[in-house]
Parts: C-alpha cells; sequence; structure tokens
C-alpha cells in the first residue's frame, strides 16, 4: 500500500466484534478508510446475513455501524455502501442513509438498484438525487457517492452534476460490464 495515495478496504460482516477487528487490522496496515458493504446481492452473501440482506433491519445495521465506529475509537473513518433496498416493494434508502448518518458513517455510497433487480435494470439516479435533497435540506453534511451505470467520464461527470452526490463509485462499469 505504500504506493497507493490512498486506499480503503471493504468488508462484509454482521458482527460488530468482527468488523471492529477489521477495522483495526486495516487501520494498522495503513489504510485511509474502510467500507461496509451492505450492496452485495449475491446469494452466497445473503443467505449468511451479508451484504444487501442487512438493509432488511435498518435499525440493526444502524446498531452495527455504530458499535463498529464507537469500537474502533473513531482512528478510521468508516463508509457504507447500500442499495436502494432488497426489492422494489421494500425501497428504505432514506431511512437507511439517515440511520448511517446518526450511526456515525463517514459516507454512503448508494447503488441505485434494488437487490432483487441485481444489475439488470437501469440504474435510478433519480432516486439518488432525492435522498441527496433530502440529507442536505436536513442540515446533514455527510457525502453521498452515487454508483452504478456509469462507464466513462463523461456519465460520471453527468451524474455528479445531475444528482448532486459527492463522488461517484465507478463498479463493474470500469471492467466494462462484465
Amino acid at each position: 500500500a505504500n504506493t497507493e495515495q490512498f486506499f480503503g478496504v471493504q468488508i462484509a460482516t454482521n458482527e460488530i466484534d468482527e468488523g471492529v477487528r477489521a477495522m483495526n487490522m486495516a487501520y494498522e496496515a495503513g489504510a485511509d478508510f474502510v467500507d461496509l458493504n451492505c450492496g452485495c446481492p449475491i446469494y452466497e452473501a445473503t443467505r449468511r446475513g451479508l451484504g444487501s440482506s442487512l438493509l432488511r433491519s435498518p435499525k440493526k445495521l444502524e446498531q452495527l455501524v455504530q458499535g463498529m465506529v464507537e469500537g474502533s475509537g473513531n482512528k478510521i473513518p468508516l463508509s457504507v455502501k447500500i442499495r436502494l433496498g432488497c426489492s422494489e416493494d421494500t425501497i428504505n434508502v432514506k431511512d437507511v442513509v439517515e440511520n448511517m448518518r446518526m450511526a456515525g458513517a463517514a459516507a454512503v455510497t448508494i447503488h441505485a438498484r434494488t437487490a432483487r433487480q441485481g444489475y439488470r435494470k437501469p440504474a435510478d439516479w433519480e432516486m439518488i438525487k432525492e435522498v441527496v435533497d433530502e440529507e442536505k435540506a436536513s442540515g446533514s453534511t455527510m457525502p453521498i457517492i452515487g454508483n452504478g451505470d456509469i462507464l466513462t467520464h463523461y456519465e460520471a461527470t453527468k451524474r455528479m452534476e445531475d444528482s448532486g452526490v459527492h463522488a461517484v463509485m465507478v463498479g463493474r462499469g470500469c471492467l466494462i460490464k462484465p
């Protein structure tokens, strides 16, 4: 990591103690931040209560994040990657973002699809814009990072301008949608 100017470690956990240990290890290894992946929709993760399955219980997720932040002594920032919800019927992104802010998350990345949608439907950047607007209206300064369907730097710039996100995260798009 000595050659990297800024790097983070992404983890998947549903246990505070495990998360704190991972955050401390990342800190000791020189990471600049840790990202809790609550957006992964694959069965191997969700069947074990990881990834996007954590979106089913926003209060439990809030306790997890708060426990990790406090347990790590705030030595390293914790960001959280989420989706709009588990399915179209259970979109709860606004509540989850508010809960993450209250829990002490340093930033939230929103993948603009539900877990059930996987990567099939176009990303809903209008929903991200609604979240950004509500967070700004509440006086929040927590950065919101947008994710989904970004294949070029032109799209990244346009998404940032149109939605008001602080940054974008490029995922599969950097590999041209594998």
